[in-house]
């Protein structure tokens, strides 16, 4: 799996860790670095913790990687009535190009389960690059698969807006 990430919020701001990430699980410098990095790009607290749950649960290696590419950005929009912020893609990497993962703002209304399941699965889809783990496969069932193996399967009802 090709595994990345970066960060930006409405303005183009990267902010990229070069702290080594050892060992198993996220421990003390671990989280501050995991921290530093979701606080750089989400203000909401609410919003912040959900994301901060997810990335902190993520597989080392992935943490790693998105942390330390600097085409990966995480974004927040709000679609209410002023039609919400465009967020900026960063600029393509060579060889590599860019993934932007954004987070409606309402994410933090919703349930704890659902909220961190769509955070997941929008990790997952910037992971394999929107595509599926293999050729045939959609990709929407491919970050499905790869966020419940992460801890964060879909939930059976999915609710209404």
């Amino acid at each position: 799996m090709m595994k990345r990430l970066a960060t930006i919020r409405s303005v183009a701001r990267h902010v990229r860790s070069d702290r080594p990430l050892h060992g198993e699980g996220v421990g003390g410098d671990q989280v501050k670095a995991v921290h530093d990095f979701i606080a750089a790009v989400i203000t909401d607290e609410t919003l912040k913790e959900r994301v901060l749950h997810v990335f902190s649960a993520l597989p080392e290696d992935v943490r790693k990687e998105f942390m330390q590419d600097p085409g990966f950005s995480i974004a927040t929009y709000d679609t209410g009535r002023s039609g919400g912020a465009r967020p900026l893609i960063p600029c393509p990497q060579a060889a590599r190009g860019s993934r932007l993962v954004t987070l409606e703002s309402s994410l933090r209304a919703r349930s704890r389960t659902f909220a961190h399941y769509v955070i997941a699965h929008e990790f997952a889809h910037a992971l394999l690059w929107n595509r599926g783990r293999y050729l045939w496969e959609d990709p929407e069932i491919a970050a499905d698969s790869v966020a419940a193996e992460w801890g964060f399967p879909r939930p059976f009802t999915l609710p209404l807006l």
